[in-house]
């Protein structure tokens, strides 16, 4: 009986000292940190200091930091590092300028430690002097295709000058593409957009797709100007080979009516010269000019007749400049990108007849 009791007891003693831990899997943390302070006080005066603060709930980590920090106006010896939950950031004492604005802001470079749930557009603003800058600059990015806009950056950058090599301000968009610039001075701004695709905090216009505005003033007003954004590009569909081409001809011409199906194009009226290609499953291509001159209400029928049955997908794009080829945009001669057709797709079957209308 003895025996039994002290077994009983070591093996409570040994249950109770069993190591406890926390359940494995549960929902992913998809919370980003939470700041807890800051010193400087956001939209602090008369700050004259050589270094900045911001203290989080969470331990964090930065991920390209110093790409993604943009001081506005530009600070010597800016360095910036990760404690903790610390982010400090230091700069020359003797750098900050008398009665000045300044604006530290981070992108999305500080995310917590362990998912890296990012805490997007952390920005510093104080004052040297009396008054910290007070307009505002507020956009929405347009797009023609579908953009995750959290993945953009956009940049105002001074108007007065060509280079796009860094911004004066910088923020990431929210996720329906709104961006508001505060703590402006009055000034007039180039606006660009972009997806820094190799990741390096800058923009290059030959692989990189973007969108701008040039000119915008900042100001008292909560007006939101649009912000085109220009991520597609245009390439004419192309035709296999002239042979190709005779032999779906001589198809054409050649099989029994009920194997082909019957097509007319609907087209609406357009103001500008719209080239268009009509491109059938099988590579067969029928390129169109749409051209204005028609009453506003006027449509087209476009009567092709015997056709190939099967899928059949329209492209193009509205030419401008009247030169026949589509025209991308260039920031430098501000030149706009001409506007790409939506992709329409519609099914012609054999021994039908089909009335489609298009969207120009």
């Amino acid at each position: 009986m003895r025996l039994l009791i002290y077994f009983l007891a070591v093996f409570i003693l040994l249950a109770g000292c069993a190591v406890q831990s926390k359940p494995q899997g549960g929902p992913r943390d998809e919370t980003p940190p939470s700041m807890v302070s800051q010193s400087p006080e956001q939209g602090a005066l008369h700050f004259n200091g050589s270094e900045a603060t911001v203290v989080f709930d969470e331990y964090i980590q930065a991920r390209d930091l110093r790409n993604a920090m943009v001081a506005t106006p530009p600070l010597e010896g800016l360095e910036a590092e990760i404690k903790g939950k610390r982010l400090l950031v230091r700069w020359d004492e003797q750098e900050l300028r008398e009665q000045t604005t300044y604006r530290l802001t981070f992108g999305d470079a500080i995310g917590d430690l362990n998912e890296n749930n990012t805490y997007s557009n952390l920005e510093l603003v104080w004052s040297t002097g009396d008054y910290v800058d007070s307009l505002q600059l507020n956009l929405s990015i347009t797009s023609q295709t579908k953009v995750a806009y959290e993945s953009l950056k956009v940049w105002l950058v001074d108007s007065y000058t060509d280079s796009v090599t860094s911004p004066l301000f910088s923020l990431i968009p929210t996720k329906e593409g709104h961006v508001s610039f505060n703590y402006m001075p009055l000034d007039s701004f180039d606006v660009l957009v972009f997806e820094d695709l190799n990741f390096d905090g800058k923009w290059s216009a030959q692989n990189e797709p973007f969108g701008f505005r040039k000119n915008l003033y900042s100001s008292t007003d909560t007006a939101v100007f649009d912000l085109p954004y220009y991520n597609s590009v245009f390439e004419s569909p192309a035709q296999d080979t002239t042979h190709f081409n005779d032999s779906i001809i001589t198809v054409l011409d050649t099989a029994k009516p009920e194997n082909l199906g019957r097509l007319t194009l609907i087209v609406p009226s357009v103001d500008t010269t719209v080239l268009a290609w009509l491109t059938h499953e099988s590579g067969y291509v029928q390129s169109f000019a749409f051209d204005p001159g028609r009453g506003v209400s006027d449509t087209t029928f476009i009567v092709l007749g015997n056709q190939l049955p099967g899928k059949y997908t329209l492209s193009g794009f509205t030419d401008i400049n009247g030169d026949s080829v589509w025209t991308p945009a260039s920031w430098y001669t501000t030149e706009t990108a001409e506007p790409i057709l939506k992709e329409q797709s519609f099914e012609l079957k054999a021994n039908w007849d089909l009335e489609q209308s298009l969207s120009l």
